[in-house]
Formats: C-alpha cells, structure tokens, sequence
C-alpha cells in the first residue's frame, strides 16, 4: 500500500513488510527531508505487528509523528535537516558528565568536544548507537550543571562515543551557547 504525507517539514513514507509465516505486517517508514544539497532520508522500523498491511500502514505514519516530534526515545530526525553534520564549531574541552540511561545505566566521562548540536564523551560505561541518554555537562564558570534531557548515541569507538543532543530546555540551550561563546572568544 505504502502512505505518504508530509509533516513539520519532513516527508513521511510507509512501506509496510509482510512475514508470511505469521501472517502479519511489520510497520516500515521513512522519513526524509528536502534541503540546498539534496534529500536526506532515513528508515525507521518497529517490532510490532499488525493483522494488515493498512494498520501497519496507519500506525507507521502515526509513529514518524511521534519520531519527528521527538517523543520516542533513541530515535531522532533533526540532524537530516542540517546540510553539514558538523555544522556547528566544535570546541576541545576536557569538561567532566555525567549521564544515565533509566532506569539502569549511570555514567560518568569527560567531554573531548563540544559543540551545539552535540559532543565527545571518553567514558568506560559501555553503549550502543541509538541509546537516549540524559546528560550533565560541569561546564567551568557555571553555577550548576548544563542539562541535556536527551542525547542520542551517534557512534561508539572505544572508550569514546558520540552524542547529538536530541532535547534541551531553551534555558539550558541559551546557557550552552553562553559556554560556546565563552569558548569562542579564549580562541580568539
């Protein structure tokens, strides 16, 4: 069947996958925006089946909603939308974090990086790209903690793993960027 619509910006495409041995559909969708440089697209699958093709049609494109919207967890499509990853400066720092993962992973690390969008956090706790996480950035010169509420594991090398921060507070963000122009006038 295979709906398409559009939504906050981004297109939403079901393409719903049949197992035949149970008979029952598999919610496929993918999501992809239109920008300077081309489309970004990508695919977003859920485990849960469904008696027909047109339910699993329904639900995927009730889930890219909830993806775009940034209500579930390990999933995110706001990088698509940015024609360079590494759009935003990225700044050496050697800042300690904290992070968990409820309700069973707590963390602690030193950020290598920083940026807007994101950071590089050397850290022996062992994860997996995709994983939410929230994060506490000991920024020098703050009076408390910098609150990520959810950053996404991008990739894992090592002991050091990548993280795009997925939802701030604006507070926290005005406060992030407070830190980055701090950042940029020491280098400049």
């Amino acid at each position: 069947m295979g709906k398409r619509a559009e939504y906050q910006g981004y297109t939403i495409e079901s393409a719903p996958q049949h197992d035949p041995q149970g008979n029952t559909w598999r919610l496929q969708i993918y999501i992809s925006v239109r920008h300077e440089r081309g489309i970004q697209t990508r695919e977003f699958t859920h485990e849960t089946r469904y008696a027909t093709e047109q339910e699993a049609d329904l639900h995927g494109m009730t889930f890219g909603q909830r993806v775009i919207d940034g209500k579930v967890d390990g999933l995110a499509v706001w990088d698509l939308k940015s024609q360079d990853r590494r759009i935003t400066p990225r700044f050496r720092v050697q800042f300690r974090t904290t992070f968990c993962a409820a309700p069973t992973l707590d963390g602690i690390g030193t950020i290598l990086d920083l940026s807007a969008g994101g950071c590089r956090v050397e850290s022996t706790a062992s994860l997996t790209p995709g994983l939410a996480l929230e994060l506490r950035i000991y920024a020098p010169g703050l009076d408390w903690p910098l609150m990520v509420e959810a950053a996404t594991v991008q990739w894992v090398s090592g002991q050091t793993f990548g993280l795009a921060f997925f939802r701030m507070p604006e507070a926290e963000r005005q406060r992030l960027e407070q830190v980055i122009q701090n950042l940029t006038s020491i280098l400049t």
